[in-house]
This record gives C-alpha cells, sequence and structure tokens, in this order.
C-alpha cells in the first residue's frame, strides 16, 4: 500500500494510508484517524488531500477510499456495518478498535445499495 508524503514548509509528514480508518474535514483542515486510534490534522484541505491519495494509488487496482459527502472520507477495508436506521456506518479492525461515524441517510442508502451489488456481482 503506497504511503503518502505531505511536504510543508516546517514539516514533513509521512501517512501510512492502509492504517487510515477515515479522514475527516475540519473547516481548511484535515483530521486524520488512524485504526489504531492516533490522529493527526493537517493543514490541507478535504478535496485537496483527496486528489493526493488518489494519485498516489496504483492506477490499476480500485480505490480503497470512498467519498462520503462534503466532509468524510473513509477506508473501505475497514467497513463492517452500515445502518441506515440509525445513520451510522461503522469502520472496525475486527479487533478492539472500531468508530462509529454518522452518516446522513440518503448517503448511507446509496453507498449500502453499492457495496451490496458489488458483493453480489463478485460473489463474495
Amino acid at each position: 500500500m503506497p504511503r503518502l508524503c505531505i511536504n510543508s514548509r516546517d514539516e514533513l509528514i509521512i501517512i501510512d494510508l492502509e492504517k487510515v480508518a477515515y479522514l475527516r474535514a475540519q473547516g481548511n483542515y484535515t483530521e486524520v484517524m488512524y485504526i489504531e486510534g492516533q490522529s493527526l490534522l493537517l493543514t490541507l484541505g478535504l478535496s485537496r488531500l483527496e486528489t493526493m491519495i488518489r494519485d498516489s494509488m496504483p492506477k490499476d487496482r480500485p480505490g480503497i477510499f470512498a467519498r462520503m459527502g462534503r466532509s468524510l472520507i473513509i477506508n473501505q477495508r475497514y467497513l463492517t456495518r452500515i445502518s441506515v436506521l440509525n445513520q451510522k456506518l461503522t469502520l472496525s479492525d475486527r479487533g478492539k478498535n472500531a468508530y462509529s461515524l454518522s452518516v446522513p441517510k440518503d448517503l448511507l442508502k446509496g453507498y449500502k445499495k453499492a457495496i451490496a451489488q458489488a458483493f453480489a456481482s463478485s460473489g463474495k
């Protein structure tokens, strides 16, 4: 899995994309939350960071990150539950780390349908 190197005037940050659970917009900043619980705040907007991630990924493989509205990007490898009724999406490493994120109902409905279709077509 590729890593992302963010170099600014004052610091250099290397992000291991495989371990990122989600990215959340915080105004003009982005909070990066790792599945193990560590977090960091980047001085980049979510859209800019999304472009950097897309450019760093191999073009021949499907992306593991999914945009969930204006303020959230999730790592689909950690997806364990979608509850449309409760408007919650759960990301977990199937161990001790889990995050329950609030997502609008209409986004969850569409995403749930797309995931179900992807599993049905792949035979998994």
